[in-house]
């Protein structure tokens, strides 16, 4: 995946749109983001996120939001809520949700939302505008937990298996970038 920091930054930030709850706002929003997709370089990313906006346009509202909700939010697999998947419900999840606050007020990210910071969709929001340090810092430690959703999504012919194998290439990317100290294309200095 050859893609400079502001192509990464835009396909996370259409990440993060396409993994919010697909209420009317989203389905109205698709064309929109279809347009954006358009725009991305790298042809695996551009094909990934159309076939899956084509999928999602072509399929019954109700029908896509059940989906959705049997995926994510009974999937104890598929959680959306990272530190969930990594500590349930226990004590440390408190303390990962509380170091999550800290790092994106470090970076100037106000939370604004009632979701809690381990949100994807809202820790893609925060990737699509922040530096590579913070973004690293941020979604780097959660690859386990992507790669577990992933592999889940995969396992089940979900149709966010895609998005996930993306996003997980992406994440790893950055990972690895961040902790060998490289510096991606048009990242600027952090």
């Amino acid at each position: 995946m050859a893609m400079d920091w502001d192509q990464s930054q835009q396909l996370f930030g259409l990440l993060c749109c396409l993994l919010r709850y697909p209420d009317r706002e989203w389905f109205a929003q698709l064309n929109e983001l279809r347009e954006d997709a358009q725009w991305l370089q790298d042809d695996d990313a551009r094909r990934t996120v159309l076939a899956f906006i084509e999928q999602a346009a072509s399929s019954n509202e109700l029908a896509w939001q059940d989906r959705y909700v049997r995926t994510f939010d009974f999937g104890r697999k598929s959680n959306l809520y990272l530190t969930y998947g990594q500590h349930g419900e226990e004590r440390e999840r408190s303390k990962a949700l509380l170091e999550l606050k800290r790092l994106y007020a470090e970076a100037g990210f106000e939370l604004t939302s009632s979701e809690l910071p381990d949100y994807l969709p809202l820790m893609l929001e925060f990737v699509s505008h922040a530096g590579v340090k913070h973004s690293a810092e941020v979604i780097g430690k959660y690859q386990q937990t992507l790669s577990a959703i992933h592999e889940e999504l995969k396992g089940r012919q979900d149709s966010y298996a895609g998005l996930f194998e993306l996003l997980l290439a992406m994440v790893t990317v950055l990972a690895a970038a961040f902790a060998s100290g490289q510096q991606l294309a048009g990242s600027g200095v952090e």
